[in-house]
Order: C-alpha cells, then structure tokens, then sequence
C-alpha cells in the first residue's frame, strides 16, 4: 500500500515537471525572474500597460521599472540558437543596457505603440551577427549602439534621445576591424541631443563598408540641446568621422535642422564608393554667428552646409535648401548630377578642392554667392546654372585669389543676375576656360583680374532678365561681351 501511495506521488510529480517543460516554464533565475525556455523560438514581453489580451499570453510580464532585466532574460533565453522577441504595444521602462546576442529579431508592434524610455542605458549591438531591430520608438539616453558587427538591419524605429551621451541615435562603431553589410530603413532621429547617423571608430583596420541607408531622417539633430564636450559640432548623418568608408549609398534620406552639416564626412577618412540618391537636405547650420565653439576657440558656423562631402563620391538628383553655409560643400573627388540648392547662403562651395565633377546642377537664389571657389584644381561643370544670387560686394560667383587661385578648370555655366549683380568675379584664376551664357544688365557682368592662360570665347553675355535654359528659342535681345582680363 505504502509502494503504490509513493509510487503514485512520484508519477503525479513527474507529470507536473512533463507539464511544465511542454508550456516553457523553468524555475526563478538568480534575479527572481522568471526565466523561461522560448517556445517555437518566439517570446512575447508585455510591459505594465500592455492590454489584457497580451498580457494574458505574455512570456514575460514588465512590471513598469528595471524593465530591462526581464527584456534581458527573455533575449539570452534563446543562447545560440536565436530567435524572435516581441514587445507588445505599451511603454517599457529601462534604467540599463540592453545587450543583444546575435541571430536574434528584436521587435515592437510599430513605433507609433511601442516605445522604450529609458532613464539610463543604451541599446548595444556588440560583436555579433545576424541581428534584426524593427517597429519600435526609443527615448531619453537610450540611444542604438552597434559595433563590431556584420549583418544587422534596423527597420522603422524611431529615436528621440537626449544629450547625456556622445554619438548618435544611431552608432556604428569600427574598431580595428571591418564592419559589414547594415541596413537602416525608415529609421528617424527627431530632435535628439546628438548626432542622427553616426559612424566612428579606432584602432586599424577601422573600415566600415556595404552599408545602405533608405528612407531615413534626421530632424533637429542638436538644435536645442547637445553632448559635451564638442557637442557643438552635431551634424544630422556623421557619415564618416574617423573610420573608413566603402560601398555606402543613401537614399531618399532627409536632413533637416541640424546645428552643423545635414550630410558629413569629415576631410581625413578614407571614402570609396559613396552614393547618395534623391536626398534631401535643408535648413541646417542652425549655429548662430555669436556662437562659442570651445574646442577652437572661434565663434559661429565651421560646416554648415546640407552635403559636406570627400573622396570617391556621387550624388545624383539631391536637393539642398536653405543651409546655413553651403548647400554643397564639394572636396576632392566628388561628382554631382542633377543636384540644385535653394537659398543657402552659397550654392556650391568649391574650397581646397579637385578632381571635382558637377553636371545639370542649379544654384537658386543664393543668400552670397552661386558658386564661391578657392584653392580648387581640375573642376569641371557642364551646365552649371548661377540663377539670381544675392552676392557680396556685388559678386554673385567668386572663382579664386591671387593666394587661393583656382586653376585647370572648364566652367560650362547658365547665369542670371540682376542689374547690381555681377555673374562672375575672380582674381589670379590660371588656365580656365568658361563657356555657356550670362544674362546680366551690369556694366560689368564678367571681371576676371590678375588671370594667366584664360579662355573666355565661348561665353556669351546676353542682357535682359529672361530665365536661361539650355536650347532656348527666345531671340536675342542684345549681345554684349564685357570680359575685363586684367594682367598685373
């Protein structure tokens, strides 16, 4: 009798345990959670204002604080084997990191229902693959930090994030190693105290490569608050600060509002194969001409511009408007197709620069100048147009100084000025070569001092205020060449 009472105890036992291990529960883990075996590699966390429904299926139940601690457990549930982490809709609570292990899918139901605010901490990717963050919002310090890693896409998340913290929103970070193939889409930094879109890193190598940006934006980036220190140079897309980059397009993204650049890549990186498609970039360079910026001890815009570009780059069909500085800041090696500004104070900045390639690119309405060139070599544009720049000194384009000439070059431009403006103005410029056609009542529309070797043939100075454009049929009203070459 008392065999078959303990014999019975032990099957009634043993079917509980069968019952438990079938529904995917284990025992507490070391932190008194409940830490639990995923089940068909798929784990459901609500937060604590999740709705019943989800609730009641949860894996993992937030309680509103320290939510990260459950987020954590129900992430290295999976271990190697990877798997799916769903947050319900709702509003999770972190004071920690977030590590994500790799082969793992990290989701909301969409940031417009699932947002993570975070008192301390920060979400990191580190030194692993496979990774998929999508369909959610995160705020306060709890910014996307990934590094050393391969293959990871990030899909619709949206950050909002303060300015405790150097980087971005959105940090990829090298350090000496290569990091390949991410993926950002309709990613959005709005309002941050930070860089939008960062790329950084040490060490060597440190090259960051095969990396696609679609449909991204970066509104207000530092505008109204920034890290410290050198806080002060906040840029919407960091593209490149002190890594390497190769094999990078972006497309259909937007910068907006940015206390510096909306697109940057700093001068000294290694740059191969960047392309930007369809991007728009307006109303950057928000720093006032009265601000201090500490680390050089000099006071308002250094970058400002919506594209601050180098190396082997492409842009084709991107518009700029409004930036503080440039539109188009243009370093060595880069080539422009179909680009047009709007407003900004200058169009299209061609400073210490060569090899430099512009075609069927516009300058609307320049604040100074359509085009403002120094210490530029070998540029070439094909259907350049200058159209009503506000100019300075009476100048609506600036090509060069005695000390900065700009040489070697073919200036194919389509200019309209008004009567106070005059199109072209440079000085010590040698070996250039301008064709195309100004419309201009100034006295004076082309002045060109102190040039070697210039060829100015093929120019045409056309009176009258009509918009130029490429084959036109309006007649000529009056053909005036006012070229001054003065040799001194």
């Amino acid at each position: 009798m008392i065999w078959n009472i303990a014999h019975t105890g032990i099957l009634v036992v043993l079917v509980i345990c069968v019952g438990m291990m079938a529904f995917g529960w284990l025992d507490q883990d070391g932190n008194g959670h409940a830490s639990r075996i995923p089940r068909g590699g798929s784990i459901l966390i609500a937060a604590h204002d999740s709705p019943t429904e989800s609730k009641m299926v949860a894996d993992y139940l937030c309680a509103g604080a320290a939510d990260e601690i459950e987020i954590q457990n129900a992430l290295n549930a999976f271990g190697s084997a990877g798997g799916t982490v769903t947050l319900a809709r709702g509003t999770f609570y972190l004071s920690g990191d977030l590590e994500i292990p790799g082969s793992v899918i990290f989701q909301g139901g969409g940031p417009d229902v699932t947002r993570l605010e975070w008192s301390s901490g920060i979400m990191r990717c580190r030194e692993v693959q496979d990774i998929l963050l999508r369909d959610f919002t995160t705020t306060g310090t709890g910014a996307v930090f990934i590094q050393n890693c391969d293959r990871v896409k990030v899909h619709n998340v949206t950050a909002t994030v303060d300015n405790s913290r150097w980087g971005g929103a959105f940090t990829l970070w090298v350090s000496s190693d290569i990091m390949e193939d991410i993926e950002f889409v309709n990613c959005r930094a709005i309002d941050c105290g930070r860089m939008g879109f960062m790329n950084d890193g040490d060490g060597s190598p440190r090259l960051i490569r095969d990396i696609r940006y679609i449909d991204c934006e970066a509104i207000n980036s530092g505008r109204d608050s920034r890290f410290s220190p050198y806080g002060e140079w906040v840029t919407g897309f960091a593209i490149a600060e002190n890594n390497h980059l190769a094999d990078t397009i972006l497309v259909g993204c937007v910068a907006e509002g940015s206390f510096e650049s909306g697109f940057h890549t700093e001068d000294v990186p290694e740059v191969t194969n960047l392309v930007f498609e369809n991007c728009i970039s307006r109303y950057n360079g928000q720093k006032s001409d009265s601000f201090y910026n500490p680390s050089e001890n000099t006071h308002g815009l250094h970058f400002g511009s919506g594209y601050w570009v180098q190396g082997e780059t492409m842009l084709s069909d991107c518009i700029s408007e409004g930036n503080g500085n440039a539109g188009f800041s243009v370093g060595p090696g880069v080539s422009l197709y179909n680009c047009t500004d709007d407003g900004s104070a200058v169009g299209f900045r061609l400073v210490d620069t060569r090899d430099v390639y512009l075609e069927d690119c516009t300058s609307l309405n320049a604040g100074a100048y359509a085009v403002y060139a120094l210490e530029a070599e070998n540029v070439t544009t094909k259907h350049l147009q200058m159209i009503d720049p506000g100019g300075v000194d009476g100048n609506g384009a600036f090509f060069g100084t005695a000390a900065h000439p700009v040489t070697t070059s073919r200036f194919d431009v389509v200019g309209r000025c008004s009567e106070e403006i005059r199109a072209i103005y440079g000085e010590g410029c040698r070996d250039l070569i301008f064709t195309g056609v100004v419309r201009a009542d100034h006295p004076e529309p082309v002045f060109i001092k102190r040039g070697d070797g210039l060829d100015t043939t093929g120019l045409e100075i056309r009176s009258g205020s009509m918009n130029p454009a490429r084959n036109s049929t309006n007649p000529l009203r009056d053909l005036l060449v006012r070229i001054i070459l003065m040799f001194i």
